[in-house]
């Protein structure tokens, strides 16, 4: 069991150790990382943790309060006896450091415990002109996140809040985890940053208030230039479609999405369809019946084999139906990642982006492998999927994974 960086600072000012006095091995092998610059050593001092940090405290009376200096705090919550503790010790360290990185995991250790309680605390961390902000929250009680103006923050990622203020100009990375998260509002955000969206909702159906929030969510970003959204959110634009149509995104250019082999065929070219000028795409197919996966690939083997849909032309008939504009005027680079399977999900996802992309310039099928094999038939697996292509400038492969 590691120690507590509270029971490790306790024990060294308790122990009666002269820690400026060298040590036997210090004596006959020269301590050459001690003669760096303080500032190097810090800087080596932040690719550990802040508890391995911390032990490094007892090398020697120099090093005793250099983990204090390194520009980074990553604290868990069950590292301290309760959040009291925990808390105290965040309002400490603002006293003896500004940070450029500040990473806070609150764990689900039971009902004696207080969330709440971090609010304040972690409005006073942002006022440090911090650089990168992580919250992650595993309770019930969920933290509303208001952040103070905040010229310097780069890079924030939120886990399991309630609600978030963001007044971040300069920001260039935003992570929003969430099972229930209500709102959001942006006062001020660079068009510049990436977007990483993985939320869900316990909608109140009965609740007219919110059966716009996914778009009220997502209007937040309709100036953003690249965004990845999950395949549990994509579910959601899905469910929601009818009375929660999604917002125009005509300035994203680059789109990461993750979807399954058994999604909806209409809910592709609905995402497609709010996004006017896309660029590039990189779309994640997963099928998460794992051990079906080992079979499906001994059928790919031998081509002749495969086991297709029912209507494998079902997927391409609904999908050709709808020509969103991006893919006849601006759609230039696709990726898709999928699994081996026996399913035609993939296939006709390729055929119809070669089949109806006038402006494409490259598709790559990247298709994992299982167990390092790869087919002998390499030929006969990319003729497989390809198909006519409706740009003449369009480079198709396949790599495998």
């Amino acid at each position: 069991m590691s120690l507590r960086p509270t029971d490790m600072i306790k024990s060294l000012e308790l122990s009666g150790q002269d820690l400026s006095r060298p040590s036997s091995l210090a004596e006959e092998d020269e301590d050459k990382i001690s003669l760096l610059p303080e500032s190097l050593i810090c800087h080596i001092l932040s690719f550990l943790t802040t508890d391995e940090a911390v032990f490094t405290s007892v090398l020697s009376s120099t090093w005793r309060y250099l983990w204090k200096r390194v520009p980074k705090l990553e604290l868990e919550s069950s590292d301290f006896p309760n959040d009291e503790a925990c808390v105290d010790f965040i309002d400490k360290f603002l006293n003896v450091q500004s940070l450029l990185e500040f990473s806070l995991c609150i764990d689900s250790d039971g009902s004696k415990n207080d969330a709440s309680l971090y609010e304040f605390c972690l409005g006073k961390w942002i006022k440090r002109k911090i650089h990168y902000f992580e919250v992650l929250c595993h309770r019930n009680t969920k933290i509303p996140i208001k952040l103070p103006p905040c010229e310097a923050l780069g890079c924030l990622s939120l886990n399991d809040t309630s609600s978030c203020v963001l007044d971040t100009p300069r920001l260039e990375y935003l992570s929003l985890i969430d099972n229930n998260f209500k709102s959001l509002n942006i006062i001020s955000m660079s068009d510049s940053v990436e977007v990483f969206i993985d939320v869900d909702f316990k909608l109140m159906h009965h609740d007219l208030s919110e059966r716009n929030i996914i778009h009220n969510l997502l209007s937040n970003f309709s100036a953003i230039g690249d965004m990845t959204i999950s395949w549990t959110t994509l579910k959601l634009i899905h469910g929601l479609r009818h009375t929660n149509p999604l917002p125009k995104f005509r300035y994203l250019t680059c789109l990461h999405a993750t979807m399954s082999l058994d999604a909806s065929p209409e809910l592709l070219p609905i995402v497609l369809e709010s996004c006017p000028n896309l660029k590039r795409l990189t779309l994640v197919v997963t099928c998460f019946k794992h051990f079906g996966n080992i079979m499906r690939w001994i059928r790919l083997r031998r081509l002749e084999n495969f086991v297709m849909d029912d209507d494998p032309e079902g997927v391409a008939t609904i999908l050709s139906n709808v020509l969103p504009y991006c893919l006849v005027c601006s759609l230039e680079y696709v990726t898709i990642r999928s699994p081996i399977t026996d399913k035609a999900t993939t296939r006709k996802l390729v055929r119809y982006f070669l089949g109806n992309a006038t402006s494409l310039k490259n598709l790559v099928l990247r298709l994992s492998v299982f167990y390092g094999e790869k087919p002998h038939n390499f030929d006969r697996v990319k003729q497989y999927f390809d198909s006519p292509r409706r740009s003449h400038l369009c480079h198709f492969e396949v790599i495998w994974d």
